[in-house]
């Protein structure tokens, strides 16, 4: 029978309006009445208080520090990393915003043994699923974290008794998933609005898509793609009190929207509230 030693987390941190919070990890191993610690890295000597839990295997998902070799050691190698991509594609920091950027049609979770080196261990087992065409990140990283959580429950036991093929990852075929640069959130209008839907979906929940009205920052929550006449881009027009903005190619309806120190609203109430919108209105502005 698997039972828990211990669960490792970042330590707590300041959330929003610098509040300090207790991680749903935290908080769940707490209930669970599993000892909980919260080392700053993993180098020594702070690894020595996971290695006083006396671990037989390490199991981490989205944990955002790797692994010192002396830990890896000190299991013997017994080691899973919960992946939220079908590796060899999109290791690193942000697997599914990179997937639904680069429009891939499926992503999924992969088992992994834990390695040193980033997302380079052999693979497990894997667990496929389409990408919604109108899922966000945040959407679609709560499905995969589903999915990671009953695919780990039932490979888990089989890897510890030695009953699951190692198969290595072909380097030939690897893509890097680097964390989201926050200013790159920015709409760039020129390009087409296919590519700027797939951005808003995946900087949704954080780090944000945006653009500027009256340089007053507007997160872009949702939009789709729209048909039109030839506009130059960055035209804002309504059509039936929706927002719409040309791109380079096709028209992007704003269908869901944060004015800067405001409430998310629809487009339509959003353009509802502006009193100054002209004809020859603009983003960014």
């Amino acid at each position: 029978m698997i039972s828990l030693a211990g669960v490792v987390t970042q330590p707590d941190r300041p959330g929003s309006r610098g509040v300090v919070r207790e991680s749903a990890v935290k908080a769940s191993a707490r209930a669970l009445g599993v000892p909980v610690v919260q080392p700053a890295s993993l180098g020594p000597p702070e690894d020595s208080t996971v290695l006083a839990l006396r671990p037989e295997a390490l199991v981490w998902a989205a944990y955002g520090n790797k692994i010192p070799k002396r830990l890896l050691d000190a299991v013997s190698g017994r080691t899973v990393n919960v992946h939220a991509s079908l590796l060899p594609r999109w290791r690193g920091a942000a697997p599914v915003a990179h997937a639904i950027l680069a429009g891939d049609l499926e992503t999924g979770i992969t088992l992994m043994e834990g390695t040193a080196a980033l997302d380079a261990g052999p693979i497990l087992a894997q667990s496929r699923t389409r990408i919604g065409d109108r899922e966000t990140r945040g959407e679609l990283e709560a499905r995969l974290a589903t999915i990671g959580g009953e695919l780990l429950e039932r490979e888990l036991p089989r890897y510890l008794r030695a009953q699951l093929l190692r198969r290595p990852q072909d380097v030939r075929q690897v893509t890097l998933a680097p964390k989201l640069d926050p200013a790159l959130g920015a709409l760039d209008l020129g390009a087409p609005a296919e590519a700027l839907v797939r951005l808003v979906r995946a900087y949704t929940p954080d780090p944000g898509a945006f653009t500027t009205y009256h340089a007053q920052r507007i997160g872009i929550l949702r939009a789709s793609i729209a048909g039109g006449p030839g506009a130059e881009h960055g035209a804002l027009a309504l059509r039936d009190g929706v927002p719409h903005v040309a791109a380079g190619a096709g028209w992007l309806r704003l269908d869901e929207v944060r004015p800067a120190g405001k409430r998310a609203m629809s487009g339509v109430e959003w353009v509802r509230g502006l009193r100054d919108l002209r004809e020859d209105a603009r983003l960014p502005s």
